[in-house]
């Protein structure tokens, strides 16, 4: 029975993170229009991509601490309703600083699920049942970008732009409703209630978990480089229509789904998944930059390092967030907002940058993308030598 509820909350956390994938990337395909529209240049609707990361990212440390003091459930239905007020917003301005504002809000409301992506889990499992769990997990939530782009593409072309922002209403309010009725409360129920720098510097006085943090950064800073500057590279640099980039932009998606499956399986070693992971992550990067450097941008070298680069970060988020969660069970909502939300702050800033360096060719994102394969590969040699004695150990 505890097995089956427990089943059914991750079918439920699936659904909560993918309304914040979605609204991330829905509109990636209508770039083109939403500029024509609010007549700005194209390379200036990547700051809501922008925007939206970094409140995503600022917020989740706030939902976290606080789960952990008011319980898990008031805090997803606060950040919910928050979330649907800014994509009215979204949906009905003519003005892109008002766009970025409300992407900005909408973003502080889908922090919340982002925290509870890795803070549920931890309620409910532990060893490798959690990195069992967070695999599915991800590859559950990686489903959400694989259909955004293709519907994104669709309303735009049917409708209009607006019309993305429409169906996140719609999605939002569903998925608000059904976890008002049927998700009960997993906080533990004799986790003490410490304070906020108390909690804060427990965890940042661990090295391993600031290490596993900064892996998970430059995992997830790496794939929000890509999203903000595919759309714009497929786009207004290679020519192709809304369609064909939402087609494109979700090739390199199934690859994470793949890396998450890949890193979910038990009969690998922890220690050995997490090297491939690394080594795909860098390899990508440099794979993305070479042909950059010497002028050359076709679809190909730009999403098949991407899918190598999406393999990788597919291994490594449930790999890292397992080894930075586990050893704490009764601050699993500050570490949750620790790790999700740095991730997404860093993310951000990186996104923004991409904005303002040149998009006429590929070497500015396979720069950011290499730098990132390398903070992952520093942050795991001190961590290697300790994890594969303790697997001998064990």
């Amino acid at each position: 029975m505890k097995k089956q509820r427990n089943v059914n909350l991750l079918l439920m956390l699936v659904l909560l993170v993918a309304v914040g994938q979605m609204a991330q990337t829905i509109y990636i395909p209508a770039i083109a229009d939403m500029a024509k529209e609010l007549q700005v240049r194209e390379g200036a609707v990547q700051s809501v991509m922008a925007a939206y990361l970094l409140t995503y990212g600022v917020s989740q440390l706030f939902y976290g601490p606080l789960s952990d003091r008011v319980g898990r459930r008031p805090v997803i239905l606060v950040g919910m309703t928050i979330f649907m007020i800014a994509t009215v917003i979204a949906m009905t301005t003519h003005s892109l600083s008002m766009l970025i504002a409300a992407s900005a809000l909408q973003g502080v409301g889908t922090g919340v699920g982002g925290v509870m992506a890795r803070t549920l889990p931890r309620d409910m499992y532990q060893g490798s049942q959690l990195r069992h769990a967070n695999s599915l997990l991800n590859m559950g939530i990686l489903v959400s970008p694989l259909l955004a782009p293709l519907i994104g593409g669709l309303l735009d072309t049917v409708w209009s732009w607006r019309a993305c922002y429409g169906f996140l209403l719609v999605l939002c309010a569903i998925v608000t409703v059904s976890m008002a009725r049927w998700m009960p409360e997993t906080r533990p129920a004799d986790a003490p209630r410490t304070k906020l720098l108390t909690s804060y510097k427990i965890l940042f006085g661990n090295g391993d978990f600031t290490c596993y943090v900064l892996m998970l950064i430059g995992g997830l800073a790496g794939i929000a480089v890509f999203e903000a500057c595919s759309g714009v590279l497929l786009g207004a640099g290679l020519g192709l229509s809304s369609m064909v980039v939402s087609m494109l932009f979700i090739l390199p998606i199934p690859a994470a789904f793949f890396g998450a499956w890949f890193a979910g399986r038990a009969s690998k070693r922890f220690s050995t998944l997490m090297w491939q992971a690394v080594v795909s992550c860098l390899l990508a990067g440099v794979t993305m930059w070479i042909p950059g450097l010497f002028g050359v941008m076709t679809v190909w070298t730009l999403l098949i390092p991407a899918a190598l680069f999406f393999f990788g970060a597919g291994m490594l988020f449930p790999l890292a967030t397992s080894g930075a969660m586990e050893p704490f069970p009764f601050l699993a909502g500050t570490a949750g907002a620790l790790v999700g939300g740095l991730q997404n702050i860093v993310s951000g800033a990186l996104a923004w940058l991409s904005a303002m360096l040149p998009q006429n060719g590929q070497a500015s994102l396979g720069l950011l993308m290499t730098l990132m394969g390398l903070l992952i590969l520093l942050c795991w040699l001190p961590l290697a030598s300790r994890v594969s004695h303790h697997e001998q150990a064990v």
